[in-house]
């Protein structure tokens, strides 16, 4: 599955990258020093930097997304249909949420009231999860 979504994007298949996308589907959503801790040990010649870079060109071919959160770094999460993230305030777990064509409605919505040409949409609920409640 990887290695054809690189090839689809032109990317060079490399084991670097087939690692770090294997962390990223793992845990859903995870942050650039997490997959650098989890794979250096088994791919002792990476370094954070190569992973920086990496994510970088796998952004930039949309096979990655860069999760955006209130009070949190960054994290990573494999490119999928427009969602919502629900993030709990307690623990820090993220969960997907689809909404149908809800997101286009408020981009246009926002746009239209806003006159802002709008690039991206990025939309995070804060809550406590059913665990921590």
């Amino acid at each position: 599955m990887f290695k054809q979504m690189l090839k689809d994007n032109h990317l060079k298949i490399t084991p670097q990258r087939l690692a770090i996308l294997k962390e990223i589907q793992k845990f859903g959503h995870i942050s650039i020093d997490e997959i650098y801790e989890n794979i250096k040990e088994s791919n002792p010649s990476m370094s954070l930097a190569t992973v920086y870079k990496n994510l970088t060109f796998m952004q930039e071919a949309k096979i990655v997304d860069e999760v955006k959160l209130p009070n949190q770094k960054q994290r990573y999460e494999l490119t999928k249909s427009p969602h919502i993230h629900l993030v709990c305030e307690k623990c820090g777990s993220i969960i997907d949420m689809e909404i149908d064509n809800s997101i286009q409605a408020l981009r246009s919505h926002c746009a239209k009231v806003s006159h802002y040409k709008i690039k991206e949409t990025s939309i995070a609920m804060i809550g406590i999860c059913p665990k921590c409640q």
